[in-house]
């Protein structure tokens, strides 16, 4: 490469559940326009998109797998494990990572990381080598929400907790331009309303994982916790944001953070937010015009 040539990208795709399925919308639009990243990373539903498209997959496959899934199936009543440490023990998810990724990073098209947190040792753990589908599952392990992953002696949950959107972490990779996606939530609520009916926390999960829609934002347990994630998620997430090139941030902030049954929606706003990033990142990485 030389000194004018192209820059390599690295795409960041962040943390933020649901939320995180804009990144198939944002990785369609600059498909379309031509623009491949160099390499990607990962965390949390971030981990999820940016393993499957690293591994030799296009936008539209991403697409066609996220519209064929429903969230009711791979996380289900079935799947409840509150003895465990975790709402979820997360076999599902698990099982449909290995149907879907190979064994090994190294067997991947594009060079790609991610990031989970160790809580034996509170510290970031990266993941580029070996095992891959455990190193996704353990970054997009909410904690209480999913089974934490044992790795020899660490305890590893979502990467959330530590680096939600991992910019530094393509820069490792060799990346030099740096392109983030943010679909962090608000963490806003709305204040109770004196005598509303306030439901309880299982009743609250229930009601999420059969796809029923709860009520007004802060009126459950759910909500509450929810909101506070996305708040310390957010503020986690301002320095890596600050630090990249290009942000790209869907309009999808306000949505819940379980509103998987969205899929379309969400695609839709992540295809829209990254074809306007276009030009920008095609200026910036010295890319040539599409013929």
């Amino acid at each position: 490469m030389g000194l004018f040539g192209p820059k390599r990208i690295g795409l960041a795709l962040g943390s933020g559940a649901a939320r995180g399925l804009a990144h198939i919308g944002v990785l369609k639009a600059l498909e379309a326009a031509g623009i491949v990243p160099d390499v990607i990373t990962g965390t949390s539903m971030g981990a999820v998109v940016g393993s499957l498209y690293a591994a030799c997959r296009t936008a539209a496959e991403l697409e066609r797998v996220a519209l064929a899934y429903d969230i009711r199936e791979l996380v289900s009543l079935a799947d409840l494990t509150l003895h465990r440490g975790a709402l979820l023990n997360g076999e599902k998810v698990e099982a449909f990572l290995a149907e879907h990724l190979p064994e090994r990073f190294e067997d991947l098209c594009i060079p790609f990381a991610c990031v989970s947190t160790d809580l034996a040792r509170s510290e970031r753990v990266v993941h580029r080598e070996g095992a891959l589908v455990p190193a996704v599952r353990a970054s997009l392990s909410i904690p209480v929400v999913f089974k934490p992953v044992r790795d020899g002696d660490r305890l590893l949950v979502d990467g959330a907790l530590t680096d939600p959107v991992p910019v530094s972490l393509a820069r490792a990779l060799g990346a030099e331009l740096l392109v983030a996606v943010d679909v962090t939530g608000r963490g806003t609520v709305a204040p109770p309303v004196p005598g509303e009916h306030e439901t309880g926390l299982l009743r609250d999960v229930r009601s999420v994982l059969k796809g029923d829609t709860l009520g007004r934002r802060g009126t459950s347990a759910v909500e509450l916790a929810v909101a506070s994630i996305e708040t310390f998620e957010r503020e986690v997430a301002r320095p890596a944001l600050h630090a990249a090139d290009i942000v790209i941030s869907p309009g999808v902030h306000e949505i819940r953070a379980y509103e998987f049954l969205s899929v379309e929606t969400l695609i839709a706003l992540g295809e829209q937010a990254g074809a306007a990033a276009v030009s920008e990142i095609r200026k910036q990485a010295r890319l040539r015009p599409p013929a």
